[in-house]
């Protein structure tokens, strides 16, 4: 047989019609090939994000006809690079560079990427740590574009131990600000190890803010819904000074402010993995995954109250 004649493939993830973690399966498909200002990939990490799993379900339209792959983070290794590919910086990008940053339908073993949603990755930084951090990162950095906080600012953040609300957190520590945030009482001492103060969610949550903040809160990060948005309001803060990340309701209702579909940027992600390789910043891991296992990690994702990170490793 002519090897020429042969097409290459890969194993991928992928789903037919909308539904729970059980639609989707591994799928034999071609392999990528970089286009001119492409690279391909080996896919060492993909963290996961709820915001696939609402595509998965039908409940975000997305554009692209079944079957469909998901996934959109994640870190590896170059292996092709395209003819006019570049880092967002203008640096030269080269087969074997150890990359993080985002794309399309990552769940799988190569993917082909815009040179310039790439970074390089610190060999401090873990894989499974660098494929996790482009969409939660990114989001916590534009969400604090939208609503700033710095010294002697106080914060209620919703789902302060979610991947948003931790990275959240530590930034706007480092601004100067103090973090109140809600989670279950099993994340309350990884909290308290990185500054916070924890409580949890439930009924009476404003009184039990106002109780740990007599002097008032100035603003909030929901990542969670109404909840964060009614106690912020209930303590008097301004509902331009918060922000919210998933309750759009409350944005026309109330005007609390949102960062919406904002623009990724490799500059604020290489900024954060930075952050991660000098210990300023922490990701927890809580358990990563083969392609062959996706089911079951985003069963566990969509569980919710997660210590860490869910990863599929190719």
């Amino acid at each position: 047989m002519d090897d020429r004649n042969v097409t290459a493939t890969q194993r991928a993830v992928r789903y037919d019609h909308f539904g729970g973690p059980e639609v989707l399966h591994v799928a034999e498909v071609a392999a990528p090939a970089a286009g001119v200002s492409e690279v391909v990939v080996a896919v060492r990490a993909v963290g996961l994000n709820l915001f696939d799993s609402k595509v998965r379900a039908g409940l975000i339209p997305w554009p692209a006809p079944f079957p469909r792959g998901l996934g959109g983070d994640l870190a590896g290794v170059v292996t092709e690079v395209g003819s006019d590919a570049a880092y967002a910086d203008g640096a030269p990008i080269a087969v074997g560079d150890d990359v993080l940053g985002w794309g399309s339908s990552t769940l799988q073993e190569r993917v082909a990427v815009p040179a310039e949603q790439l970074v390089r990755k610190p060999e401090a930084v873990p894989f499974a740590v660098a494929g996790s951090l482009s969409t939660p990162g990114q989001t916590a950095v534009a969400s604090l574009r939208t609503v700033p906080v710095g010294p002697g600012d106080t914060v209620l953040v919703g789902a302060v131990a979610g991947s948003v609300g931790f990275i959240y957190a530590q930034l706007a520590q480092q601004a100067g600000a103090r973090v109140i945030g809600t989670a279950s009482a099993s994340n309350h001492d990884r909290l308290r190890a990185i500054g916070v103060v924890p409580l949890e969610y439930g009924p009476g949550l404003a009184r039990r803010v106002g109780a740990l903040a007599p002097g008032g809160v100035d603003a909030a990060q929901d990542n969670v819904g109404r909840e964060t948005v009614d106690a912020s309001l209930a303590l008097g803060v301004a509902p331009e000074r918060i922000n919210t990340i998933v309750d759009h309701a409350a944005v026309d209702e109330f005007g609390v402010r949102t960062p919406g579909r904002y623009e990724r940027r490799a500059d604020v992600l290489a900024d954060l993995v930075r952050r991660v390789a000098a210990g300023e910043l922490r990701l927890p891991i809580q358990r990563e995954f083969t392609l062959d296992e996706a089911p079951a990690a985003f069963t566990l994702l969509e569980g919710r109250h997660l210590s860490g990170k869910v990863v599929v490793v190719p």
